[in-house]
């Protein structure tokens, strides 16, 4: 969810007006929807498969058991080496995850039309500067083809860094939800970010690293509530209580807890207009729908 620190609070409601009440949705950017916009110097369009890249065995590997969630708390520092934190422009804000040495995965919403993105590699707190950080400047991204934003349809992007990183215990992969993945409907999902941590003009984001589990629903459980524009290629949680993503979030990973190794099933998209605590479902970019292109982008075997 692409948070942006100046945005002026008329300029954010004109633009939420031009969603459609009947979705009742909103994307997790204070930035969003905007008016089109041409694509940045460093996007490009894929027209051959990537040399395959093979992190199977190596990722997904939290440092500390996660399970025992049941609302709201900050992250154990480094707990999730592959949380990446984007700005975009200088002053926009999103999530993102490592999925490779080269490749970081975010929302289409957050890289549409971007010029540059400044990662954060490594941080817990991301306001001061920690030993295990690393800080890239990059460019080139890519989102998805048929990304709409007037739908949100196939909300995802990919930002490949100038040259491959070196791992860490503080900086390391995410396992990708291959095609064949479950649709974890009751399944408990962890959502990590730092992202508002309370619906309000003036909240702001969190300095550190937050983390969140909630149960998956159905398709049709959630298009209850925002309509046709909900379809397989998005996973949604239950947020009852307040427990889910935020302003700020745009991009991060949803993942799960397999057996140890954890696997990213989503990427953070949108939540109710109506607020970020009010209980209705959060919508998750379904990384399963997207393997093959992940795959065709950044050669990583799914």
């Amino acid at each position: 969810m692409k948070f942006l620190v100046a945005v002026l609070a008329l300029a954010v409601l004109s633009q939420a007006a031009e969603i459609p009440m009947r979705r009742n949705l909103r994307p997790r950017s204070e930035l969003f929807p905007r008016a089109p916009v041409a694509p940045g110097p460093g996007h490009i369009v894929v027209t051959e498969p990537a040399k395959p890249v093979d992190m199977r065995g190596f990722c997904g590997q939290a440092k500390v058991d996660s399970s025992r969630i049941v609302g709201g708390v900050e992250a154990v520092p480094h707990e999730f080496p592959w949380q990446v934190a984007v700005t975009i422009d200088g002053s926009s804000f999103c999530g993102g995850t490592l999925i490779s040495d080269e490749w970081v995965m975010t929302a289409a919403h957050c890289a549409d039309g971007a010029n540059r993105f400044t990662l954060l590699l490594g941080a817990h707190d991301r306001t001061v500067a920690e030993p295990s950080q690393l800080t890239i400047q990059t460019t080139v991204h890519a989102t998805h083809p048929n990304w709409n934003p007037s739908t949100l349809a196939n909300d995802v992007a990919l930002i490949r860094l100038p040259e491959p990183i070196t791992f860490s215990p503080e900086i390391s992969p995410l396992c990708m939800s291959p095609a064949t993945e479950p649709d974890h409907v009751g399944d408990t999902l962890l959502v990590s970010g730092w992202g508002k941590t309370a619906d309000g003009a003036f909240q702001s984001i969190s300095p550190v690293l937050m983390k969140v589990t909630a149960p998956a629903i159905s398709t049709a459980d959630c298009a209850a509530t925002y309509g046709d524009i909900i379809t397989d290629n998005i996973l949604c949680i239950d947020t009852t209580g307040g427990h889910g993503s935020c302003n700020g979030d745009s991009g991060g990973p949803l993942s799960f807890d397999n057996n140890g190794v954890y696997n990213q099933v989503g990427i953070v998209s949108f939540g109710s207009s109506a607020g970020c605590t009010r209980g209705l479902p959060a919508g998750f970019t379904r990384v399963s729908s997207y393997a093959q292109w992940i795959s065709l982008v950044t050669g990583l075997v799914i």
